[in-house]
């Protein structure tokens, strides 16, 4: 079986390993990307083909792990190429899922059929992360168990996996915010550990911890946050009737403080 990933940060990377400690070939390319994902590419052990159409056409399982910017384009020009299925594990919202769907069964039903919708759930490197699965072939993902992958299929409408990520992240990215800003005024008092300490007494003993994983993390990928927040965001406004609910107030203001982190 061979597996090939469009797109090499993070995601694609832990997931790799996993994959290539259970004899899984794994491969991609580094055609046109940055300096820093051709070092952590070359670093993994994967295999490395001239570009990201050799990738698709010699991929049984694709998958897609780039920003939610890309994701529609990206399934559009190489996940149509594949003979197998294609996985899509972007934080996309459930109307960019059906794009791509919609775009693959326009070209014929075999093609809308093995389109996967995946969501982690959890941090990538935890060993609690869960991959939720979604789409009429879902099932045949299952056998990933056998290969270092935490799998559940939630159902058979290829938006399921993408409502539930997006119903955890309103909670964790709203959260993720609070907890910064927060912090980032405790830090201008000088009462960092002020901070920390009062909070766990209501927070538990694990929240120090917590808090600054979600500080660093936020830090390290505001930018993609910032895109996962739209596609919350057009989540919200194709399920919503409520003019009061539409707001969004607190979703929009978590949105444009991740614009702004430096």
């Amino acid at each position: 079986m061979k597996i090939g990933f469009i797109g090499f940060g993070e995601v694609a990377s832990t997931i790799s390993k996993k994959l290539l400690d259970n004899n899984v070939d794994v491969l991609s390319s580094i055609n046109g990307r940055s300096d820093k994902t051709k070092k952590l590419a070359k670093n993994s052990g994967i295999d490395l083909v001239n570009s990201f159409e050799d990738v698709a056409l010699s991929s049984d399982i694709l998958i897609s792990t780039v920003s939610p910017f890309e994701a529609l384009e990206i399934s559009k020009k190489y996940g149509i190429l594949t003979n197998g299925i294609f996985l899509d594990l972007n934080n996309i919202s459930p109307k960019t899922t059906l794009e791509i769907f919609d775009f693959f069964k326009g070209i014929n039903e075999k093609k809308s059929s093995n389109f996967i919708k995946g969501s982690i759930i959890g941090k990538i490197s935890s060993k609690n992360q869960i991959i939720y699965l979604s789409g009429e072939n879902s099932n045949d993902l299952i056998l990933l168990k056998d290969y270092g992958l935490n799998i559940k299929v939630i159902g058979s409408n290829i938006t399921d996996a993408s409502y539930i990520k997006m119903i955890r992240s309103i909670y964790s990215k709203s959260l993720t915010a609070v907890t910064y800003e927060a912090f980032k005024i405790s830090e201008s008092l000088n009462m960092e550990d002020e901070f920390f300490e009062v909070l766990s007494i209501t927070e538990g003993k694990d929240f120090k911890i917590q808090a600054r994983s979600r500080i660093k993390s936020l830090k390290n990928s505001h930018e993609r946050k910032y895109e996962e927040m739209i596609e919350i965001l057009k989540f919200l406004e194709s399920i919503q009737s409520s003019n009061d609910f539409r707001a969004n107030n607190m979703i929009k203001a978590t949105k444009n403080k991740f614009k702004d982190i430096k």
